[in-house]
């Protein structure tokens, strides 16, 4: 190639060049708007009890007319209103159809697990009454477990409710001689929170 022909295809470039670059400086209009911090954030759904671990009772030894009376503090902190319901998983023993079992919602000025001094019922009583059983039969999933709200009006559980529950728990006094020797099994409440 000569030096002529060289010379001509560096100045054919360099044009060809020069034409895209004046067309991207005086070809096009632009204009931009923005909108920043968008965000996604997830609610809660925390509930808790002061337990600290421990069973609310172990009576043992009982004999007909027996009864233990012990109180829980369940407590949502979740930041999603909620439904809460009560229910057992737990298989309930040849005795639990002869302990009468009784939950009831309310109060407590100063709630130290399992006692019960100054539990303060709700106005509309117990949520249940029945055997303890009776209760592993019929409340023993979240769909049909004991439904209840704080206070007697609420419709939901919001951030920081708590409801103290008294759980009796009597032997009955009519207990046949069937029941000598028997047990109830180690057995489970649970409180389970859903949002609404």
């Amino acid at each position: 190639m000569n030096i002529r022909t060289k010379v001509l295809l560096t100045v054919l470039c360099a044009g060809a060049l020069g034409s895209l670059a004046a067309m991207s400086v005086f070809g096009a209009f632009s204009a931009t708007t923005t909108n920043a911090g968008n965000t996604i954030s997830a609610g809660t759904v925390t509930i808790g009890d002061n337990d600290a671990g421990a069973a609310m009772y172990a009576l043992s030894n009982a004999k007909p007319g027996d009864s233990v009376e012990k109180c829980i503090k369940v407590t949502y902190t979740g930041s999603l209103d909620a439904d809460v319901h009560i229910y057992t998983t737990s298989s309930i023993g040849a005795l639990g159809q002869y302990v009468d079992l009784t939950i009831t919602p309310g109060t407590q000025a100063t709630s130290t697990f399992p006692s019960c001094t100054g539990f303060t019922p709700d106005a509309t009583g117990a949520i249940y009454t029945g055997t303890l059983a009776n209760f592993a039969t019929t409340k023993n999933t979240y769909a049909n477990g004991l439904v209840d709200y704080p206070g007697t009006v609420a419709a939901k559980w919001a951030t920081n409710d708590a409801v103290v529950y008294k759980v009796t728990a009597t032997l009955q006094s009519g207990a046949p001689e069937a029941a000598q020797g028997q047990t109830t099994g180690a057995h489970t409440f649970t409180w389970e929170a859903r949002n609404q």
